[in-house]
């Protein structure tokens, strides 16, 4: 008897089981049939795939078809884009790049820090089922090199000068070096000193810089005139030549002083008086000046960027341009050089971040920031479109002397023009 129940039982489950399992799928299929909500819709049409018609450079910071790493803007042109800017996606050999600006037809984009001779571009737009790809491939360079060969174990350096033939100029220990334009670097000239502070090229070739508190004479090195100096009342922090072949100096007190170079005599303008000035140059007949207001006990008060119409050998009022705290955010600005293009706008060379700083329009911003790190020591425009500058070493960062294509010419520099 128990073992016909257990037959029976086992024939019960043999047919019930099944039963079960059929009923409960029948149950899923009527569920699936009633509930709408899938993740995947068979009859759902996404938007229209972009198309790439056209990749055009579209900023100074371009040369022909070539664009600059990390500075350079693109415009795509083409079909089917979003005039909504984010739900456009643009990658330069996989790298995003940052749109700017967008409608259905046209993109603007910065191009990402990538280089090659052929970048490939790439779109996606938003529930679009495919990507839209450039045919030809964008050449992107990077903008900015180094030069000379400088290594690690090389002599500090912190100045740099260029002259008008394409050659620039650095200090060592007690010598100049000279970079020909094939970016290879020689010994030029024996200074004999150490801790030159600014180097600016002058008339015939010569080579003037400030040192503790004089101001030094070296001539080329087939001139046996040799070195000369000649000390000031106090420490020199900067120096330009004027448009009248003078030379004007800033003191530590914000005194500036009009040295002439053939008798050697100088005079005093207080209008800076109070400020201490961390760079200088000549314009267009003004003077600009970036440096540190001091009250009574020396404590930084304002950090700025001024100007002073230069009338002969004084200065005639004084006028802020920018107060450099706005752009401070960090509270280390520091300030060590100035360049001015031949529009005008101005540069400053900054030893923590951002590393360079652009005055345009009345408007203080970062410049190149992706590409260039801090500290940066020195500046001196080139003959051409290049701005020199020397990264001084500091933690990771190597010292170096780099050569940033800018674009734009350069302002006149009175001394070697």
């Amino acid at each position: 008897m128990q073992n016909t129940g257990h037959s029976h039982m086992k024939l019960f489950k043999s047919i019930i089981q099944p039963l079960m399992l059929l009923s409960a799928t029948f149950f899923i299929l009527i569920a699936c049939e009633e509930d709408p909500k899938s993740i995947y819709d068979p009859d759902a049409i996404g938007n229209p795939d972009p198309i790439i018609a056209t990749v055009v450079p579209d900023s100074n910071f371009s040369s022909g078809n070539i664009v600059f790493a990390g500075i350079g803007v693109v415009r795509i042109t083409g079909e089917n884009f979003s005039a909504t800017r984010e739900y456009n996606s643009v990658f330069f050999d996989g790298v995003l790049g940052t749109i700017l600006s967008a409608s259905t037809t046209s993109l603007r984009v910065q191009v990402p820090n990538v280089t090659g001779d052929s970048v490939q571009v790439r779109i996606t737009v938003r529930d679009a089922y495919y990507f839209g790809d450039y045919s030809s491939p964008l050449p992107v360079v990077s903008a900015v090199k180094e030069v000379g060969g400088f290594i690690d174990s090389d002599s500090y350096i912190s100045t740099v000068s260029c002259d008008n033939s394409g050659n620039t100029y650095v200090n060592g220990d007690k010598n100049i070096y000279i970079i020909k334009p094939d970016s290879v670097k020689s010994e030029y000239n024996s200074t004999i000193l150490t801790g030159i502070g600014k180097m600016k090229m002058g008339p015939a070739g010569n080579h003037y810089f400030i040192i503790a508190t004089a101001i030094s004479r070296i001539t080329p090195p087939d001139v046996t005139e040799g070195l000369w100096f000649k000390a000031m009342p106090e420490a020199l922090l900067d120096f330009d030549f004027n448009v009248t072949g003078s030379i004007l100096l800033a003191g530590v007190s914000g005194v500036i002083y009009s040295f002439d170079i053939d008798t050697k005599t100088f005079t005093e303008d207080s209008t800076y008086h109070g400020i201490n000035v961390r760079s200088m140059r000549v314009f267009d007949g003004d003077l600009y000046v970036s440096g540190e207001r001091l009250d009574t006990l020396g404590a930084i008060v304002q950090k700025g960027l001024w100007s002073s119409e230069i009338v002969g050998e004084s200065l005639s009022g004084m006028e802020l341009l920018a107060d450099l705290g706005d752009i401070d955010a960090n509270g280390d600005l520091t300030i060590t050089s100035m360049a001015i293009s031949a529009s005008g706008s101005i540069f400053l060379g900054n030893l923590n971040d951002p590393p360079l700083i652009r005055y345009k329009n009345g408007q203080l911003s970062p410049f190149h920031e992706p590409i260039l790190s801090s500290p940066i020591g020195a500046l001196s425009w080139g003959s051409g479109d290049y701005l020199y500058l020397v990264r001084q070493a500091r933690g990771d960062v190597t010292q170096r002397v780099l050569e940033l294509d800018m674009g734009q010419a350069g302002a006149v520099y009175y001394g070697r023009d």
